[in-house]
């Protein structure tokens, strides 16, 4: 029923979508050299014959897109695109394993919570924001930084949200709108879990780094993200410890999913769950599907992921950006028009038509009116962007592997382990691998 990428209504309430998707001054933290964003030189074009990318699987049609472009625009230049890894874990193992077949990459597609791998092993490059294009939303850049540079130029944003099974809340005498906090998402639980057995509550996948995000999503409402700027771990302040104990209440009403995709599937299809954990992404695909139901299809809600009480909205980052590791002037002018390419209106706005990221170029967005008209929940979501913050940076050469350090330990927690000592073990490991 749904689609998720491991990188996910909220009422019609909010401002219409024609005024929300154009703010009255757009920010102009950098200007651009050229208003359709940055061209290799005449030299370096007709040096460069081959190009190579790396993505994941479901990004291979946007970087057919890109090869498309470039290959017509540069007669004589090849664009390999490979696109077998299905995570970005293994995105950054592919890269490993050409480099050490003597194969470069120019290009690849970076999850945020990896970017300081790529930095720190994999020789990523600075990237200005004068070269993208005029209309590319510049608030957005901020996510793809390591410190103050520019490394990772975002493609596809993505924040958590609480998909909620309206039919089912209305016969629980739940009131969609309490779910902004963690305190009314318990409540509204444990009205499910009174008037309607064999109904699961809540169910939050910990899998694909989802427990982590969780958990730095609600820790961080209150201004407690779980690392600082150096990329040391915070997993023991007040507002992580509140918000293990968040989902360690969660995981008293029932069985949590692992994975994202049988979460959704458990909710979807068995609707013996009124709430789910999900990304942005997830929600055209799953209203889409809704419809396709007919008659026996479910109000499908959204709701921002709750906040701890007396929070205030901060939802970290998912998804990815495009990183250029070309060191050579040529490969890279050449490797950073493709990466504009990528990022042409057009094929943003067709990407999230498929999957409900947040749009990263505005005149994109213009052009995705009708779609906010034909699923208002998305709508409150778009002016969401000022308050989202970037994904954890981890130090060090084992960094990478915290974030499933770190949804380990939520999966533990919210199976039964005592949260407080399950943290204080979480931030030791967590101390060591960022050391």
């Amino acid at each position: 029923m749904f689609t998720v990428t491991a990188c996910g209504a909220g009422g019609a309430h909010g401002r219409s979508a024609g005024s929300s998707l154009r703010p009255t001054v757009r920010p102009a933290t950098a200007a651009v050299e050229e208003v359709d964003g940055a061209k290799a030189s005449t030299q370096c074009a007709a040096r460069v014959k081959t190009l190579r990318m790396t993505v994941s699987g479901p990004l291979n049609d946007a970087a057919k897109s890109g090869k498309a472009y470039m290959e017509k625009a540069h007669p004589g230049l090849t664009v390999e695109i490979t696109s077998t890894a299905t995570t970005y874990t293994q995105i950054v193992q592919q890269i490993n394993a050409d480099a050490a077949a003597g194969r470069r990459t120019d290009l690849a597609v970076a999850g945020f919570d990896l970017l300081p791998t790529f930095v720190q092993q994999l020789d990523a490059q600075e990237v200005s924001p004068r070269l993208l294009r005029a209309s590319y939303d510049q608030r957005l850049t901020s996510l793809g930084k390591v410190g103050n540079e520019l490394y990772a130029v975002p493609q596809q944003v993505s924040i958590p949200v609480l998909l909620y099974n309206a039919d089912l809340l209305a016969k629980a005498g739940v009131d969609p709108a309490s779910l902004k906090d963690t305190a009314g998402v318990l409540a509204a639980a444990e009205k499910i879990k009174a008037t309607l057995p064999g109904v699961q509550p809540i169910d939050l996948p910990t899998g694909d780094q989802f427990g982590q995000w969780f958990l730095n999503t609600i820790a961080g409402s209150k201004g407690a993200n779980i690392s600082d700027a150096a990329g040391r771990p915070d997993f023991n302040s007040a507002p992580a410890r509140d918000a293990a104990g968040f989902l360690a209440k969660v995981g008293s009403y029932g069985p949590q999913s692992k994975a994202p995709t049988d979460a959704l599937v458990r909710f979807g299809l068995s609707r013996k769950t009124a709430m789910v954990g999900a990304s942005i992404n997830s929600v055209v695909p799953g209203l889409r599907a809704a419809l396709a139901q007919g008659k026996g299809a479910f109000p499908l809600g959204v709701a921002p992921l709750p906040v701890l009480p007396g929070g205030a909205q901060h939802p970290v980052a998912g998804g990815n950006g495009l990183v250029v590791l070309a060191t050579d002037r040529c490969q890279n002018e050449m490797a950073t028009e493709l990466m504009v390419s990528l990022l042409a209106p057009d094929v943003v706005a067709a990407g999230v038509e498929a999957l409900s990221y947040l749009p990263v170029d505005l005149e994109a967005a213009n052009r995705l009116v009708s779609l906010y008209k034909q699923y208002p929940q998305l709508v409150p979501f778009n002016g969401m962007i000022d308050s989202i913050v970037r994904a954890p940076y981890w130090a060090g050469v084992r960094g990478g592997e915290v974030p499933t350090v770190a949804s380990d330990a939520v999966q533990r927690i919210m199976a039964g382990a005592d949260a407080a000592s399950t943290l204080a073990e979480l931030q030791t490991q967590a101390e060591n691998l960022t050391g």
